[in-house]
């Protein structure tokens, strides 16, 4: 069976510590750093590839950084990690960025992937919901009659929710007028591919696998402007009492997302190698599929600073993180109190990318 890039989320909650990165790595469990050592946590996937390419393309050792990797398979054990002190700079999701900045003391100081770029509910060719044709004003494939009652395979509670349910609302529908059916990506896919639903989740590397069967994504993360980011975050402490060691990892990181740029290729070579090294499977045709959909996105110095800007009720990006919270919230699986959380100016620190783009 061919490998599939991506396939640690269908894996279990578990923490890998990536040791292959540097032979100076000290034993730092206990995440105090001395002088220019620092303890950080990445996930393997799209935002922990340029800390990779960092260590590998030797930019740590150039910024004077002695850098101990920690890789976690998601973002709970990721924060769970951070409250024993376990790391002081971190790449994460969309569900990180509520646990540790919302519910803990993280500050945002950056932005990598958005993981809405490579999201989709996908239908195949022969269905009435493709026959009826892309309507440019919904972003969608068909008409609200061929929607209602259709058959959904995905996994509840996840990113996939905020798509179907924004289709939905553009098609004057509402998530009671289609049938769900619970399942996690992989026998979902399956499932699908044997006749049963009318539409199936294909996010991440399924996205890809949907794209070889053929079929066509009746709706997109892209097409409904859905912008689930994911952050470079740092602890208020580090911030406060080593901010130079901070600047210097995010040159270097920052270093690692324009090598790949430049890179696409060799990019993807050092994805298979990362995500193996980290127990994930992969192939380097996806993972150039990846890279060149997602990765090589991640936003410059100087993109970032326009997240950062006066939007209309806080930052641009504050106000898109919290047309997602809405969502979330109105599906039960955040609060209120954690929205306000993230509109809160001391939640942010933008002054890193500010020096890059300066320099």
């Amino acid at each position: 069976m061919k490998k599939r890039i991506l396939s640690m989320f269908l894996a279990a909650a578990m923490v890998f510590s990536m040791t292959a990165c540097s032979g100076d790595n000290k034993d730092n469990s206990s995440g105090k750093s001395d002088g220019d050592s620092i303890t950080i946590s990445v996930h393997p996937s799209g935002h922990g590839l340029p800390a990779y390419v960092a260590e590998q393309n030797g930019y740590y050792e150039e910024e004077g950084l002695n850098v101990e990797t920690l890789v976690y398979i998601g973002a709970p054990p990721q924060m769970e990690a951070y409250q024993t002190g376990a790391w002081d700079i971190g790449t994460t999701g969309f569900g990180g960025i509520v646990l540790g900045v919302a519910q803990k003391d993280l500050k945002i100081i950056g932005l990598s992937i958005d993981d809405g770029a490579l999201m989709g509910l996908w239908t195949k060719e022969d269905s009435p919901i493709v026959e009826a044709g892309y309507n440019e004003e919904t972003g969608c494939y068909g008409t609200a009659k061929d929607w209602k009652d259709a058959e959904i395979l995905y996994t509840q509670g996840t990113i996939t929710d905020i798509l179907l349910i924004k289709t939905l609302d553009k098609l004057g529908l509402t998530i009671d007028d289609v049938v769900r059916t619970n399942m996690d990506s992989s026998p979902a896919f399956t499932a699908f591919k044997s006749g049963s639903g009318d539409m199936v989740q294909a996010n991440a590397s399924f996205y890809f696998n949907a794209e070889e069967e053929g079929w066509v994504p009746a709706t997109t993360g892209e097409s409904q402007e859905i912008f689930l980011p994911c952050a470079i975050t740092a602890s208020e402490t580090i911030i406060k009492e080593r901010p130079e060691v901070v600047e210097k990892w995010v040159r270097a990181y920052m270093k690692g997302v324009q090598w790949i740029k430049d890179n696409p290729e060799e990019a993807a070579k050092m994805f298979v190698e990362f995500s193996e090294a980290n127990g994930v499977a992969t192939d380097e045709e996806n993972a150039l599929k990846f890279v060149n959909a997602q990765v090589i996105d991640i936003p410059s110095p100087e993109e970032q600073m326009e997240y950062f800007a006066e939007g209309e009720n806080g930052t641009v990006l504050q106000d898109r993180l919290a047309e997602v919270m809405d969502i979330y919230i109105d599906m039960g699986n955040y609060t209120e109190e954690e929205k306000a959380a993230l509109m809160e100016e001391d939640s942010y620190d933008s002054s890193f990318m500010e020096k890059m783009v300066e320099e």
